[in-house]
């Protein structure tokens, strides 16, 4: 452990960034905004991951990568010095893999990695029946916000099981910090005391409640854990996995 002090980098690696596409941003100008917090909570990569549900209008991966153009060059123009990758937040169905080989879902950054998330009811004998699908396709399953499913919560052993047959853990910064309720914040110090956890991110949506912070997640890790352990979960293990640049 040790006192805190600014992390090297820390990457966001689930963001609803993208403008007027899912219930995050709603336009260019909150954008800017959610991206000027970031920097100034010392964050130094984003991973925008808007939301892919079955029914749902659903951006394109086309779209989405036209987007995150726009998003790097107004960035640039307002001095906000970020780096910026695509994904998406796939809520899991059945058929998600026509969807995906119909190009629909975009892979973290190209990789072979994809965001998955499941409803907080769902039963855990659905939770991994979607981490084998995704496994099936040739993809590692990153589980997003691993601490907002029941079943998971009920019993951590199934997440040690999800870890070691090959998924990667994922929770919010704001349920490390306490922002998510105080039950939360105890269940997680277990999973990164077990280091369970691999990766952590804001699942920024607006500037207001849900804002890309982590500056405050950052200092209680640190003051927390140990120092190597607390920079791979905020930066070393997305930019390996997800090859960034």
């Amino acid at each position: 452990m040790t006192d805190y002090y600014p992390a090297k980098e820390m990457v966001d690696i689930h963001c609803h960034i993208l403008p007027n596409v899912d219930d995050g941003s709603d336009g260019f100008d909150s954008t800017i905004k959610m991206l000027k917090t970031a920097k100034d909570e010392g964050i130094t990569r984003m991973i925008a991951t808007p939301h892919f549900k079955k029914g749902h209008h659903n951006v394109s991966p086309e779209a989405a990568e036209k987007l995150l153009d726009e998003i790097r060059t107004k960035a640039d123009n307002e001095g906000i010095a970020l780096k910026f990758y695509l994904g998406n937040e796939v809520m899991y169905f059945s058929d998600v893999e026509e969807a995906f080989d119909e190009g629909k879902i975009n892979r973290i950054n190209g990789t072979d990695n994809l965001l998955i998330e499941f409803y907080p009811d769902d039963e855990y004998s659905r939770i991994r029946r979607g981490i084998e699908t995704v496994q099936s396709m040739g993809l590692t399953p990153i589980l997003a916000h691993v601490e907002r499913y029941l079943e998971l919560r009920k019993d951590t052993s199934k997440i040690e099981h999800l870890k070691a047959v090959g998924a990667v853990i994922t929770v919010n910064a704001s349920s490390v910090t306490g922002d998510a309720g105080f039950l939360t914040k105890q269940f997680v110090k277990g999973l990164l005391r077990r280091k369970l956890v691999d990766m952590i991110g804001t699942d920024a949506h607006d500037t207001s409640n849900r804002a890309p912070r982590m500056k405050k997640c950052a200092e209680y890790l640190y003051s927390k854990y140990d120092e190597e352990y607390v920079d791979e979960i905020l930066f070393k293990n997305a930019i390996e996995i997800f090859e960034l640049d």
